[in-house]
Formats: structure tokens, sequence, C-alpha cells
């Protein structure tokens, strides 16, 4: 489907969502918007190899969009890369950037061409060996991912102290070191994480070339935030690659930066369009359920899964009738399945009116369940 218009900015035209008689619910996506994000990382960090992370995001067309503006791939999986093969993205545009992998998707990854793979540990170390002879390597390192909504550092990364023994393993098993990576936790709200984890990283740098190691690259990872009702203080890409550059300016030399942004690349280029199914008065609260909900559509907006706030519009506007406060809850028998307690919606809302909920690209459709049946929503790009 094709209709000219220009939806870079956060929030969907409502004239333009209007067009859209398809039943509900469903997720439309702006190609220009990703476009747009890419090249802001290309402006902020110029020369960065820019490797898109698709778990936040694997519909076709998105990646298909994003390798028609040059970008470079992050897998966590062989099944990620059966996605990039139909696509014939080339090998020398993917890493494996996942530290802890099956046997058969190092070999899988590595019969396609693949050569750079992430590690944590002498174990991943000696199954890279055994499956991907003469692959390049680099070591991913714990972060201090305080100030994050999704941690990463109590799974993944090993410790500063054993970056050096592990790149000297690396070669004793005919591997090529290749860089160090660290990832500060997804949706981060403080602006000089990423310089951080530099700065402490700088000993092991420097000590590494001191002793013939000189590694290639720096992964940067991902954890780059998005703006949402939840996290509306959010840092500003400028922001971040300002101190990261202060950082790491201050290396005796410059490794190739590598990048791993995921929801900061998709979650403004996409909106979902529900209908109200009911409206339902419940101990002085308001309900509104739609036809989406947490499982078949908005994950991140469960409690235990970070309570993301999504900013939501009604496709109409509140003519004389003002506005008030309502919950939002999803279509299934599930306690958990509420969207937010508070939103503010034309006071008349009722069933059958639709809504627009924002900024809902990342982690969304790769993690969507049929619970009750209900379906993932249909997905359209312009």
């Amino acid at each position: 489907m094709s209709i000219k218009t220009d939806l870079s900015r956060s929030k969907f035209d409502t004239k333009i969502l209007e067009k859209f008689h398809q039943e509900t619910p469903f997720f439309l996506f702006s190609r220009e918007s990703l476009k747009n994000k890419f090249q802001e990382f290309q402006k902020y960090f110029p020369g960065a190899l820019i490797h898109f992370a698709i778990k936040a995001n694997s519909e076709i067309a998105l990646i298909q969009t994003l390798k028609d503006s040059h970008a470079c791939f992050e897998i966590a999986s062989k099944h990620e890369l059966n996605i990039l093969k139909d696509l014939k993205i080339p090998c020398k545009d993917i890493i494996y950037g996942t530290s802890v992998k099956p046997l058969d998707h190092i070999k899988e990854a590595f019969d396609y061409g693949i050569d750079r793979f992430a590690f944590d540990s002498f174990q991943e170390l000696e199954k890279i060996a055994a499956m991907a002879p003469n692959s390049r390597v680099y070591v991913r390192v714990v972060a201090n991912d305080t100030g994050s909504v999704f941690k990463m550092s109590e799974k993944f990364g090993t410790e500063v102290d054993n970056v050096i023994p592990l790149l000297q393993k690396a070669v004793s098993l005919g591997l090529r070191p290749y860089g160090i990576s660290f990832n500060v936790g997804s949706q981060a709200s403080n602006s000089k994480a990423w310089a951080h984890a530099i700065q402490v990283l700088r000993p092991t740098i420097e000590n590494l070339k001191d002793i013939g190691i000189k590694i290639e690259t720096l992964n940067l990872g991902g954890g780059y935030p998005s703006k949402y009702l939840s996290s509306e203080d959010a840092p500003e890409l400028k922001e971040i690659a300002h101190y990261i550059y202060e950082e790491y300016n201050k290396l005796s030399f410059q490794p190739q930066l590598i990048l791993e942004p995921g929801r900061a690349i998709v979650a403004e280029a996409g909106v979902l369009i529900a209908t109200i199914i009911a409206r339902i008065e419940r101990r002085g609260i308001t309900w509104l359920f739609l036809d989406a909900g947490v499982y078949n559509a908005l994950y991140e907006a469960m409690a235990y899964q970070g309570s993301t706030r999504y900013p939501v519009t009604s496709m109409r506007s509140a003519f004389d009738s003002g506005e008030m406060m309502f919950a939002l809850a999803g279509p299934t028998g599930d306690g958990p399945d509420i969207i937010t307690k508070e939103v503010l919606l034309p006071r008349d809302m009722d069933v059958g009116d639709r809504l627009i909920i924002h900024n809902v690209g990342a982690y969304s459709l790769v993690v969507t369940s049929p619970f009750n049946g209900f379906p993932k929503p249909s997905v359209y790009f312009i």
C-alpha cells in the first residue's frame, strides 16, 4: 500500500490514518521515519558501523527499508539470520552479537560467511573455535546499567579483569581478537552511561595494546532510548554522542566504533490502531477495552515488562465533550492485560471508536503471543 506523505514526526497525522479502513487492530509503519532515524545515527556517529539489532523488529519490509539505507545488521540466532538470508543481505554486513549461542547456530552463521562473533566466557570461545575456526571474536564485558529500564548485566558480560586472559585464549585457539563490546541496558536514561563504560575500559584497552593485542573495534551496543510518556526526559542522541566522543578521543588510538541500535531506530516509526470493544465503569474508574492488548501487540506496556506508557490519541477530536481520564485494557481474560490506567481522551469515547497508540515500533510485533487465540495484528507500511 502506498500513500505519499511525510510521517517522519513521532505522531502520525490523523488525516492520513483515517484513509486506512482496514480491520483493527493493525500496525502502520513509516519508511520515511525509519530512514530518518538511521540517518540520525550516521550524523552523530560519523564513520561508525551502524548494525540494526533486528530483535527489536524483524518485519521484512522494515529490514528491507534499512537495507536500502545501507544499514548493517546484528543477529542473535540462526532464525534471525534466515530472515537476512532471504533478503540476500551479505555476510560482511552481519555480526552475531549475542554472547551465548547454540553450536548449530554458530555453524550456520559461519557457513553463510559470517566471521564476527561475540563471547563472554572461555566455554563460548571453545564453541566458536570448533564451529567457526579463524573467526574474529569480540569480548562482551559487563557494564553499569543503572537507570536502564531493562537490565543486561545479570545475564551477560564478563568482568573487565577477564578481558585480557579471554583474548589471549582466543589467540591460542586460532581465533582473531576483534574488539570489546558492552551493553548499558535497554532504554537507558543516563546520557553518560556509554561514556562511563569506555572510561572503565580504557586501561584494559591500553594494556592489550602493550602486549600486542590492538583491538580493531569498540562495540557500544544498544540501549539508546526512545521517548514514551513514561520516559519523556530520555536523553537525546546528540547528547549521548557528545559524551561518548569525549571519552573515546582520550584513547591512545581510536578503534572502529560499532553501534547496535534497535529501539531508537524503530520505536517512533510505528503506530497501532485499535478499536474500543467495551466501555465499563468499575469502582470509580472508566475502562475502555480494546481489540489489542499487551499479549498480541503491546508487551512492554505490561507492568512486569517495564510499564511502558505509550502516547495514545483518539482518531477523532473531543468536539464539545471535553476530555477525561480512562484506563485501557486488552481483550484477553487475563488480569495483567492492562495497557495503562491513566490516559486522557475525549469524554464521549465509546464502542466502535478507534484509538492511535504511538511509538510502538520496538519490541511489540516480535514478542506477540496468541494468548486466548487473539492473533498478531496486521502490518502495513507507507
